[in-house]
């Protein structure tokens, strides 16, 4: 499917062999336009950051759910986590930021951003 809509401006060449040129031109335009758009949103989505799995993890905010000293427990989204701190201790209810994830563990430290 995708490759019919990427590849429709080489499949409307045939509206010149059929309709009058003033008429297919228009027509050719607009699905010109059409396919610019899809590549252009194609693009975007290419580019934009990993926002599920353990990549769309990082710098999340977690709870923690059983002191962090230097192991414990978070509590991301729906899912518990064991967790090891980089820098100090956290006590359970603390708000904590995921600064990477090794494995099925995830390392936490500071104060956690709003995502």
């Amino acid at each position: 499917m995708c490759h019919i809509v990427l590849s429709s401006p080489i499949l409307a060449l045939p509206l010149f062999l059929f309709l009058p040129f003033r008429t297919a031109l228009p027509a050719y335009l607009a699905v010109l336009v059409a396919t610019g758009f899809v590549y252009f949103k194609i693009i975007g989505a290419m580019k934009s950051k990993v926002q599920t799995g353990m990549e769309g993890m990082t710098g999340c905010k977690a709870v923690v759910v059983e002191d962090i000293n230097p192991d414990g427990k978070v509590r991301v989204g729906n899912e518990i986590w064991v967790a090891t701190a980089t820098d100090r201790k956290f006590s359970k209810g603390q708000m904590v930021r995921i600064a990477e994830i090794r494995g099925l563990r995830v390392i936490v430290g500071g104060p956690s951003k709003d995502r």
